[in-house]
């Protein structure tokens, strides 16, 4: 297991080599003390990538996810090489992040200026209420600024995985407890989210890590000018705004949907108007209380409104019978003909009041026989109270001899 790593380490070194003499750098491995740019205490890096004739460079230390870091004791080397302008130093770790870039080749982290234009974007995720969305842009937001820190107090662990670069910042006091706890539970709540697990979360969620990154910010902007500042406020500004505007309009769709289960319950309740008046006794000192009681008495008349017309209209219709000769008709029809005649049909359940369907001469027959009209074919029927019989289904060609047949027999 000790080789295999040593060896994977090894592999890890050789490659950046090879890509940075790509990249035009002059590369030293294992440089000695009297070749490195300046005094670094003894300290001896695995790789020297220069350029300019030494006037810039990188100062590199490759370690294995298994091999212990000394964070502390490599931050001293950091600060030291970040006193000098165009140099930088770099931890280099098999369980990096992937990047594209060659280490410390280009800037690969966002500016605060970018951070707070980024931060600024979460306002319309929210405003429409795409909450995760929301939260796992707020994530990256974080995530950008958290490793943006380290690069400026020279703790060299913004290529690392993001739980051990929490771990490591918390360890050196970038952190406090409280935050750490917090953003520990919502990288797990974020880790489901990426990985296409549900996870419903709430505004409150959103509020609290805006909260953090707020203060995070203000306190890792080192020097924040007086703009930044003010676009900061201006964000959570914005950012409050929606989420207010947001909670007003979940408020509202509860209330809308209490207030049809609570008129749906008391619909045909003996005590209902009893109920009502307690409802409203109860809400009517509370902010926006008589709305929401007047509210659900329009939505209670509504109710009963539609109730009312409904059992009316149940009451009218009329049975619908089909004879024999009528159904045997019916089934012979092709499957496009004989969906239109049973459509039609069902108008007939409100005959007379069928204005959907032609029914010509509707009193020329003493009888109660009539005739209704769809497309090349007739529906013969009898009409007596609540009652539709359909007699046959014919076509046109027929009517005349069939209806003539029928008169005679009634006759």
């Amino acid at each position: 297991m000790i080789d295999n790593t040593k060896s994977l380490r090894d592999d890890k070194v050789e490659s950046l080599i090879k890509k940075y003499r790509d990249e035009g750098f002059t590369v030293i491995q294992n440089p000695k003390v009297d070749q490195l740019p300046f005094d670094l205490d003894n300290y001896q890096p695995d790789i020297l990538a220069t350029k300019n004739k030494n006037e810039s460079g990188l100062i590199i230390e490759v370690k294995t996810s298994i091999s212990p870091v000394s964070v502390e004791r490599l931050q001293s080397v950091a600060e030291e090489v970040s006193r000098h302008p165009g140099w930088r130093f770099l931890l280099v770790t098999l369980e990096d992040i992937q990047a594209e870039s060659l280490p410390g080749t280009s800037e690969e982290l966002p500016s605060w200026e970018e951070i707070i234009e980024q931060f600024s974007q979460v306002s319309k995720l929210i405003e429409n209420n795409n909450i995760e969305p929301a939260f796992l842009f707020l994530w990256s937001v974080f995530e950008g600024a958290l490793r943006k820190r380290a690069v400026d107090v020279s703790i060299p662990v913004e290529r690392l995985p993001v739980i051990r670069l929490l771990r490591t910042m918390y360890s050196l006091g970038e952190l406090s407890i409280s935050e750490f706890d917090i953003i520990q539970a919502y990288l797990e709540k974020r880790n489901r989210l990426a990985h296409g697990y549900i996870q419903k979360l709430d505004s409150e969620v959103l509020h609290t890590f805006i909260m953090l990154i707020v203060k995070l910010l203000g306190e890792w902007i080192s020097n924040i000018s007086e703009n930044q500042k003010i676009a900061v406020l201006e964000v959570v500004r914005q950012i409050m705004s929606s989420m207010t505007k947001n909670n007003q309009e979940n408020t509202a769709q509860t209330n809308q949907k209490i207030q049809e289960i609570v008129v749906s319950e008391l619909h045909n309740h003996p005590k209902e108007k009893e109920i009502l008046a307690k409802i409203k006794h109860a809400v009517e000192k509370e902010e926006g209380g008589n709305n929401f009681f007047n509210e659900l008495q329009h939505l209670s008349d509504e109710y009963y409104d539609t109730s009312t017309e409904s059992k009316n209209q149940q009451v009218n219709k009329n049975e619908i019978i089909l004879d024999d000769n009528a159904q045997i008709a019916l089934d012979a029809l092709p499957t496009q003909e004989k969906e239109k005649i049973s459509h039609a049909i069902s108008y007939l359940e409100k005959f007379p009041d069928c204005p959907e369907i032609e029914v010509p001469n509707l009193n020329s027959s003493p009888d109660n026989d009539f005739i209704a009209k769809v497309g090349i074919y007739r529906i013969i029927f009898e009409f007596q109270p609540k009652k539709v019989t359909i007699i046959d289904i014919v076509n046109y060609k027929r009517i005349e001899i069939l209806y003539g047949l029928l008169a005679k027999a009634k006759i």
